[in-house]
């Protein structure tokens, strides 16, 4: 085995003390990376790259393979990946103070890399190197135990988080008088989307959209709570048939300075079938858009009222009139809040752009809208959970 950068002496230097000549060298630490308490254990990590795209690979002793098929112990999808394309070791932690951890590249087709280097052979990984693999990158690391073992709880809580928001969501519509899509793309840390609709009965319909400031369970499992209140009638003395209403009475149940809960935007709108109008209220957020595709109408709808939980506050409703086949596009603010491949940071009317595209055919207006957005985005998570609902009127 090859271990490059490896001196087979050392000279004495202005490192050494008079004392000292005989012990051993003095470093410098290495301010590039993280300290580590010498008395914790030490795991290796495999961190992918841009941090957060998912969760760090932990390495065990012994061998682990990288490859794009069933097999390998560590999957990366893509056709520049080889079946197996290349093996981490651990070894030496009998020996050595934590271990060392070596890559050995497999006769890839398109080679490892580390640090911009084609690998030949085997090579010992320093912290902080950068591994290629096909498309992917990966930083390996020294952590100590105690800090993954932390990281990798919070990742399963936030997992457990997001099922528990997941369930909550309702079914798609393809069949009715109201028709309803909706894609929901949660960002890593986990943010406070929700969003729901419903049939109240006597002709009318219902729907909403919320989004809780902050991010991680605490955000989402507020945004459930509101979701629920708003799918099951219980916020008592509110007229759901009235946006208004329903948004005054959130404001109530959600005062300023609730221990806990924090301030949040909402979207509420009811769809009356008998005369086709559309009546909403939006608190603290920007526009829902309604297309009509026949005409090519695409209008705003602006409602200019406080978000939720900012102190006493008055609400109005707006009403539209809704054209035969017309579709209502309702979309958090994760949707624009992102930055494009080209450096340029997007707004709303970014997204309004390919609203405007035509429909792609196997896909719905939602999935359709996520593909355009997530394509437009620089690689890596998203900063926010996208929401985005599309509700089609025939």
């Amino acid at each position: 085995m090859r271990y490059p950068n490896r001196p087979t002496d050392a000279k004495p230097s202005a490192e050494y003390s008079e004392d000292e000549r005989d012990q051993t060298l003095r470093r410098r630490p290495n301010t590039l990376m993280p300290t580590v308490d010498p008395d914790e254990a030490l795991a290796h990590v495999l961190v992918p790259q841009p941090s957060g795209i998912a969760p760090p690979v932990r390495l065990k002793p012994g061998a682990m393979t990288i490859g794009r098929t069933e097999g390998a112990d560590l999957i990366l999808p893509g056709s520049e990946v080889s079946r197996r394309h290349c093996q981490i070791d651990l070894v030496g932690v009998e020996v050595i103070a934590g271990g060392e951890v070596l890559l050995t590249d497999l006769n890839s087709t398109n080679g490892t890399y580390v640090d911009g280097t084609r690998v030949s052979g085997t090579v010992a990984l320093s912290p902080g190197a950068r591994m290629t693999v096909g498309g992917h990158d990966l930083i390996y690391e020294r952590r100590s135990t105690r800090e993954l073992d932390e990281a990798e709880a919070l990742e399963r809580e936030l997992h457990r988080t997001n099922q528990y928001v997941l369930a909550v969501l309702p079914l798609p519509l393809r069949d009715g008088w109201v028709l309803a899509e909706w894609y929901f793309a949660p960002c890593s840390a986990l943010g406070g989307d929700a969003f729901g609709y419903r049939d109240l009965g006597g002709g009318t319909f219902a729907g909403f959209m919320v989004d809780v400031a902050g991010e991680g369970p605490t955000a989402a499992i507020q945004a459930v709570m509101v979701a629920s209140l708003l799918r099951q009638d219980g916020l008592l003395g509110a007229d759901f048939r009235d946006p208004a209403s329903v948004m005054a009475r959130l404001n109530d149940s959600f005062p300023a300075n609730t221990p806990g809960g924090a301030h949040f935007t909402a979207w509420y709108w009811v769809y009356s079938r008998a005369n086709r109008m559309l009546t909403y209220c939006a608190a603290g957020t920007h526009p829902a858009w309604l297309l009509d595709r026949a005409s090519g109408n695409l209008v705003p709808l602006r409602s200019e009222n406080p978000a939720i939980g900012r102190g006493k506050a008055q609400y109005a409703a707006s009403r539209v009139f809704v054209p035969i086949g017309a579709a209502l596009y309702m979309f958090s603010d994760g949707a624009f809040a992102i930055e494009g491949s080209d450096g340029k940071r997007w707004s709303i009317y970014d997204v309004v752009g390919v609203i405007r595209d035509a429909p792609v055919p196997g896909m719905t207006e939602p999935e359709r809208i996520y593909t355009g957005i997530r394509a437009a985005a620089r690689s890596g998570p998203l900063p926010d959970d996208v929401s985005i609902v599309a509700i089609g009127f025939p």
